[in-house]
């Protein structure tokens, strides 16, 4: 019985692992779209987009959620639809954002959308949760903040590192993302 418990939680783990990261042996689904940008995320003045974590329309289970490197480039797999950015994390803090704050919208699945230079400005409002000895930083626990969010097209460099990965078969989409009031 302890056995066959195992088994179900592992393969209950396996099939929740879905990412929306997207590599040149991805497909894309059907009802899927892809996004690219260039996000930078600065706080105090320093810049700290390496290693942070975005994620839209939600912030509890990370299924559109994108863990940027250092050069903050996002080629995702999305849903098509409209999405909003919900949440940020960084190792020098996370804030919450505004349900519809920071919106994109993707109207048809198999197209590639060019969504923005996005650059994020943590404005010294990140926070921090401690939980013991533990650093935390739960998402619901944070409240909500407007962070400023400028939008800028600087397409050409992103649209060639998508195309020198994954080619020139699909027209890149000029969508970039509203930020509202």
């Amino acid at each position: 019985m302890k056995r066959r418990f195992s088994i179900f939680l592992f393969l209950l783990f396996l099939v929740s692992c879905k990412s929306s990261k997207f590599d040149s042996k991805s497909a894309v689904e059907a009802s899927e779209t892809i996004i690219i940008a260039k996000i930078v995320i600065s706080n105090k003045g320093k810049d700290i987009t390496k290693n942070a974590k975005i994620y839209f329309d939600e912030n509890k289970k990370g299924l559109l959620s994108y863990r940027l490197k250092e050069d903050g480039l996002l080629i995702m797999k999305v849903p098509k639809g409209n999405h909003f950015l919900k949440h940020i994390y960084t190792q020098y803090g996370s804030a919450n954002l505004p349900d519809g704050y920071a919106l994109i919208s993707v109207p048809e699945s198999g197209k590639v959308y060019y969504i923005g230079t996005i650059e994020i400005d943590g404005n010294a409002q990140l926070q921090k949760k401690f939980s013991g000895i533990i650093r935390d930083v739960q998402a619901k626990d944070l409240k909500e903040v407007k962070l400023p969010i400028k939008i800028t097209d600087k397409r050409d460099e992103i649209i060639q590192a998508y195309e020198s990965e994954f080619g020139k078969d699909k027209t890149v989409i000029i969508s970039l993302m509203e930020v509202s009031k």
